[in-house]
């Protein structure tokens, strides 16, 4: 017998067999698709319905409709064609992963991409169907394991990823694009892929770029497993959430996948303002008012190295990972940030938030804008924000600077008049000294963050805790001036006579090692929390968006200006006005005793020493008054912030404390006489109670003003007639 006769009728047997449905577990697999390979399958509906199998090149060039055949292993055989002998053929949507496929041949399967409907051509987003005619229901039904699995190409056909542009490019190379499809995709014998294109994330998500180089990328049953290099599994994705491609001039595998999580993949992420492969034509030259059109070139690719550049500086692998998001939705209009002008110069911050002098956001897109018909003649990237209609005025920044400034020039004065001064530096007077100088430096670096926009972040944080330093370091020395008239008036202890230049030394060495070290301790800490976070609550974020903290006032993120500035200063107001409340009620009672005293030398002493310590404490009074009002104020504007024009008042107040500073401690009449003095302007003598007290001649030790220094400072004569004028309920010594 001829070898041809035994080959065609091994054939033929072969084929009944298949056709049975009967076949062993070491057979060849089956797939039964109803149209050929350069075919596609269409819906006709013209009083019946109809299914036919339509050239596919015909269909792409007359009605621009394209779909991807599926893609089939070479160890599947491949039956086509639609079932035969049927008046009508059932069709039925498949879940690819779900539907095990028979090889009958009263069933097909195909992608539909488009309907006929009463001579109508209407478009149809492809989809897998199942046309069936005249089931046998008593045909004996094996489990042929064989299903479709879906994935998705993030290119079109002939074009592979981008991962620097973000954007879909022609591959020259068309057989790395071939053998990509083999070498990447295909990783398992006997599957069929239904290959479609794109991937659209919802508008909340990014799209996120994973390479192969840093992410185990799989694909098990329609789904992507994304393990890290040690083999431990991140995500798993659902189809539609995930697509593959080849990077652009690569052999590298790609992978994009929605997530709104972009810190579970270590992503940077931004926002697009237009979608992929497209970037904004200006409408009218002079203005950023744009539309969306495709890139017709490189010069329009989403190229933002201009911001991400200066964010790599921190971090070399920071943008190894990255996820663009498309579009911002707006309640009002959008606008651009014009680059050129001081006003709307902003960054990119490495937890891809967008910073402006005044604002930090995550609610921002980024763009492309083609000037190149204009006469600019480039193109320009840079950010679009809302628009968010003031529904309050805006505080004008020039006239705080303004009054800050004539602030800084009253304290400015006091602290020359206080120096220059021989009369005023005894104790009281260096404390003050320090008091002021620790406002002159925390109001002159907040005059200059006031004025303009600083550009360098490192000298903006320099003047942020400059500011922080100098306002803790004045309520410190506040609180060591109130502590000291306290103890003038309120110590009752006795204490052996010193003299009064050492004693004052000694006091004053211990009052600076407590105000310099309570700020030191409260400054460092703050600055290393906010370098080394551990806490959102405890990380103050000085110099981002604005050279003072971060966090927007009454929100989570204002935490921080409570935890290290609100509460702390509040504490030692309180405490001031403790102190000040026992003072008083001390001075009354040594007021008491001195109008008691009968006329005498050392009764003259006593009533002066009292007096200008009584002085001091009034004076104390008022500067506790000025720097407690700010604090008050600091802390109601966070609980209510309506009406607006009444915080500008209480603004404008608090901007004033130089020059309050000044009229308290310089504008007097014997300060006046004393620089008149200084100035050789007056020869008149000075008020004794001017001088400082180790400067008199016969000076008496007088560290405190109470019944106790009395009874130390007066004579047993004077005691004895003193004894006879007090009252009984006065203790007597």
């Amino acid at each position: 017998m001829r070898p041809e006769i035994f080959l065609f009728a091994f054939v033929k047997v072969a084929a009944l067999v298949y056709a049975a449905g009967h076949f062993s577990e070491n057979q060849t697999k089956v797939f039964r698709k109803c149209c050929l390979r350069n075919q596609s399958l269409i819906r006709v509906i013209e009083g019946s319905e109809q299914y036919e199998c339509v050239d596919s090149k015909f269909l792409e060039k007359t009605f621009q409709i394209t779909s991807e055949n599926f893609y089939v292993d070479q160890n599947v055989v491949i039956r086509d064609g639609l079932p035969n002998g049927c008046d009508e053929l059932k069709a039925s949507q498949t879940h690819n992963t779900v539907i095990e496929l028979q090889p009958w041949d009263n069933i097909c399967y195909d992608k539909m991409v488009a309907e006929i409907f009463n001579g109508s051509l209407k478009s149809n987003i492809p989809k897998t169907v199942s046309l069936t005619c005249n089931i046998n229901k008593t045909e004996n039904v094996r489990e042929s394991s064989l299903r479709i699995n879906q994935i998705r190409k993030c290119c079109p056909r002939g074009k592979s990823l981008d991962v620097e542009y973000h954007e879909c490019r022609a591959e020259h190379d068309q057989k790395i694009y071939r053998d990509w499809w083999k070498e990447k995709l295909v990783s398992n014998k006997d599957v069929i892929y239904d290959i479609e294109y794109g991937l659209s994330c919802k508008s909340d998500e990014f799209a996120v770029q994973l390479h192969e180089n840093l992410f185990s990328l799989s694909e098990e049953r329609s789904n992507l497993l994304v393990s890290n290099n040690n083999g431990e599994l991140i995500e798993k994705l659902m189809p539609g959430e995930w697509c593959m491609d080849k990077a652009y001039g690569e052999g590298k595998l790609i992978a994009q996948v929605c997530t709104r999580n972009c810190e579970k993949f270590s992503a940077y992420c931004v926002r697009k303002c237009c979608p992929p492969g497209q970037h904004y034509k200006v409408r009218h030259c002079g203005t950023l008012a744009s539309y969306c059109i495709p890139n017709e070139d490189i010069k329009g690719s989403f190229n933002i190295s201009s911001y991400l550049d200066p964010v790599r500086e921190y971090n070399e692998h920071l943008l190894d990972v990255t996820g663009i998001r498309i579009d911002l939705q707006c309640q009002y209009l959008k606008f651009a940030l014009n680059k050129s002008t001081a006003q709307d110069q902003h960054w990119l911050t490495s937890d891809y938030f967008l910073e402006t002098p005044t604002l930090r956001t995550k609610e921002y897109c980024m763009e492309i804008f083609d000037r190149r018909d204009c006469p600019e003649k480039d193109v320009v990237a840079t950010s679009v924000l809302c628009f968010q209609p003031a529904l309050t005025p805006v505080k004008d920044f020039r006239v705080s600077f303004i009054v800050i400034t004539i602030s800084c020039v009253c304290l400015t004065l006091t602290l020359i008049v206080y120096c220059s001064l021989s009369e005023l530096r005894n104790l009281h007077g260096r404390t003050l000294i320090c008091h002021v100088s620790m406002m002159l430096l925390a109001c002159g670096c907040l005059a200059r963050v006031q004025h303009s926009h600083i550009k360098d972040k490192r000298i903006c944080i320099m003047f942020g805790y400059s500011i922080y330093f100098g306002f803790v370091a004045a309520f410190a020395w506040l609180n060591v001036m109130c502590f000291d008239i306290w103890w003038t008036f309120g110590s009752i202890r006795t204490v052996k006579p010193l003299r009064k230049s050492g004693s004052d030394r000694r006091r004053f060495i211990w009052y600076s090692v407590y105000a310099w070290g309570y700020t030191v301790v409260f400054t460092v800490v703050m600055f290393l929390l906010d370098e080394y976070p551990v806490s959102d609550l405890l990380d103050a974020n000085i110099g981002t968006g604005a050279c003072w903290f971060a966090g927007k006032q009454n929100s989570g993120g204002d935490w921080p200006h409570y935890i290290f500035f609100v509460i702390p200063m509040g504490i030692v107001t309180c405490i001031n006005f403790i102190l000040w409340l026992l003072t008083a009620r001390h001075c009354a009672q040594v007021k008491s005793e001195v109008h008691r005293m009968q006329a005498g030398s050392v009764g003259e002493r006593a009533k002066r020493t009292f007096r200008v310590d009584r002085a001091k404490y009034v004076l104390t009074g008022k500067l506790w008054i000025v720097m407690g009002a700010g604090w008050v104020s600091e802390l109601l504007s966070t609980i209510v912030t309506e009406p607006q024009w009444l915080w500008n008042i209480v603004d404008l107040m608090n901007e004033l404390q130089g020059v309050f500073i000044f009229l308290i401690l310089v504008a007097k009449p014997k300060v006046y006489l004393l620089i008149k003095k200084r100035l050789g302007l007056s020869p008149t003598p000075i008020d004794t109670r001017l001088e400082k007290p180790d400067a008199r001649n016969n000076a008496t030790v007088s560290a405190r003003t109470s019944s106790t220094f009395l009874s130390r400072t007066i004579s047993a004569d004077e005691r004895a007639n003193l004894r006879t004028s007090l009252p009984n309920n006065v203790k007597q010594t």
